[in-house]
């Protein structure tokens, strides 16, 4: 097969939004299949051949559109975050002097959106076929005030599924006043047949990490990541390695490698993010340590300290962020 083929089917209609249809969007390169919801823009499966062309979805998968819905112990698997992945804190927000209060939804702070996100709308949407890729686009509008943002946001997420066993993860967004602004995806990987991700080996190409980071909340400086256990310049095992933190990326090169050696499965992913949260998912609500999460973003807390990569979106501007993963069953790669 040389074309990307695109389908679609109903699922069902949700508790919040009881009007209208959630829908599952399919990419298929005849290699690997990806499953897409417009509820949350949430990745829902990614069934990728192993060495022996056994096909197996790598990604967590929870077991109906009411899991997905439940607010209790609400993990936003594969979802999409916004309007700011990660935590604001306080729900403390001043844009060019100017302070706004954002709905609190870790106890006194802001984290993932808040408690009515991104990932808990029915998104626009529509998939189509190509010769050489296939495409999910996803639209949502986000009024001014919605969960204390300034501004109306309009956020478009693109699933891209290339002949190559790409996948493209696209965020964009505008708005018509200055606001917050930094989507991400929160799928968890698991490239073996595995219930835990203990034998997989994982490499990262982050020389720091953000300090602090109590309750998410960085203390505003980073540290170097040498001789620690946040060491992955080189392969490590994940087992017995427990992992809940935010790096500083390098630039110049893929940021992670994520290998699993029993199915071959090896999962290369490069972003133009300047920063990536690792969690190895021990508390999973699912299973603890069924997957890992690998997300690229903006840096937490960026509003409220002026050394970080700023998040804000500004009138005229377009916000793009890129993430691509590679799907490969090749152990001498």
């Amino acid at each position: 097969m040389t074309r990307v083929l695109a389908a679609e089917r109903t699922i069902g209609r949700t508790v919040r939004d009881p009007v209208r249809e959630v829908t599952e969007f399919t990419l298929d390169n005849n290699r690997v299949r990806v499953a897409v919801w417009n509820y949350g823009a949430t990745l829902v499966s990614v069934v990728v051949p192993d060495l022996a062309g056994a096909r197996r979805n790598v990604v967590i998968r929870l077991p109906d559109l009411a899991a997905y819905e439940a607010a209790e112990n609400r993990a936003y698997v594969g979802s999409t975050m916004g309007r700011f992945a990660r935590i604001v804190a306080g729900g403390r927000l001043v844009i060019d002097g100017r302070e706004y209060e954002l709905a609190r939804n870790a106890g006194p702070h802001h984290i993932h959106g808040g408690p009515e996100g991104f990932d808990a709308r029915v998104w626009d949407g529509h998939a189509d076929s190509g010769e050489k890729s296939g495409r999910v686009v996803l639209t949502l509008v986000s009024p001014d005030g919605d969960q204390g943002y300034p501004g109306e946001l309009i956020a478009t997420t693109t699933y891209e599924l290339d002949i190559h066993n790409r996948l493209t993860i696209e965020f964009t967004a505008t708005t018509d006043a200055p606001t917050l602004c930094g989507l991400s995806n929160h799928a968890f990987w698991n490239l073996g047949s595995e219930p835990r991700i203990d034998g997989h080996e994982l490499q990262l190409h982050a020389r720091r990490v953000l300090a602090g980071y109590t309750d998410f909340v960085p203390s505003g400086r980073t540290v170097p990541v040498d001789d620690t256990e946040l060491d992955f310049s080189y392969p490590h095992v994940l087992q017995r390695v427990r992992i809940d933190a935010f790096l500083a990326l390098d630039s110049g090169h893929p940021v992670a490698k994520l290998h699993d050696p029993e199915s071959g499965r090896l999962l290369v992913v490069d972003t133009d993010q300047p920063g990536m949260a690792v969690y190895t998912g021990d508390f999973l609500p699912v299973r603890p340590r069924a997957g890992i999460c690998l997300q690229p973003c903006a840096w937490p807390d960026a509003p409220n300290h002026a050394g970080f990569p700023s998040a804000v979106l500004r009138p005229g501007e377009t916000y793009r962020s890129r993430t691509t993963f590679e799907l490969l069953a090749d152990q001498r790669r």
